[in-house]
């Protein structure tokens, strides 16, 4: 089940552009928050693909 939320958008969009700023070779520029919240992210996706796997969902 896909869930829909504001959250999804805001968190997609935080770890696009901190992608886009390390491809383009501008990683410098982005704010260490950026890179932790970001990383957040990415962990709060991946939780439920990885509980599916694991049989916990």
């Amino acid at each position: 089940m896909i869930v829909k939320s504001i959250a999804n958008g805001i968190g997609a969009g935080f770890i696009t552009f901190v992608l886009i700023k390390l491809v383009k070779g501008k990683a410098r520029e982005v704010h260490p928050l950026m890179w932790v919240v970001a990383a957040l992210f990415v962990v709060y996706f991946a939780l439920g693909p990885i509980k599916a796997l694991l049989g916990l969902g």
